[in-house]
């Protein structure tokens, strides 16, 4: 990652710290956007995060691999925004909100899938569009913590490189 973008990754991370510590999470998406392309080298030629460029990084379903055209496309977090803010709500509740832990919660769980309109439509009638299915929260089951439970639950299946 160059030095610009290592910067402006950081900026976008206090700003996430923020919202976090102010409990202000109307924001968040647009910043964690912001931090993913900084991360990932995601930017315009004037510097600028590009989220258009996450459909050429994120993970692929084996449906979405070789359809080119991004219209047909959709990209989705790999965990539910919601369910991010619930691990950084953790955080703060614990009094736990600093810079560090809040990097880590989001490095940890901030991944794109990109997926046909059609697997994205399975994932909201399954109920799945902002939420992770109960066994995600069990420690005794198989799917706890597993970051694509959801996309199991709803029959997607991701591309493993």
């Amino acid at each position: 990652m160059s030095a610009i973008n290592r910067f402006n990754a950081s900026i976008e991370l206090q700003h996430i710290y923020l919202e976090v510590y102010s409990e202000r999470y109307c924001h968040l998406r647009t910043f964690l956007e912001s931090y993913y392309c900084y991360q990932h080298g995601l930017v315009t030629k004037q510097g600028k995060p590009d989220w258009v460029q996450i459909f050429n990084v994120g993970l692929r379903t084996v449906a979405a691999t070789h359809i080119k055209e991004r219209k047909l496309l959709v990209r989705e977090m790999m965990v539910p925004l919601s369910v991010m803010m619930g691990h950084l709500k953790a955080l703060v509740r614990d009094d736990e909100a600093t810079i560090d832990n809040i990097q880590a919660v989001i490095d940890e769980y901030l991944e794109y899938v990109i997926m046909t309109r059609e697997e994205y439509k399975a994932l909201v009638g399954a109920g799945l569009k902002e939420a992770m299915p109960a066994s995600y929260y069990q420690p005794l089951h198989e799917d706890y913590r597993c970051m694509n439970a959801r996309f199991d639950v709803a029959g997607i299946t991701l591309l493993r490189l």
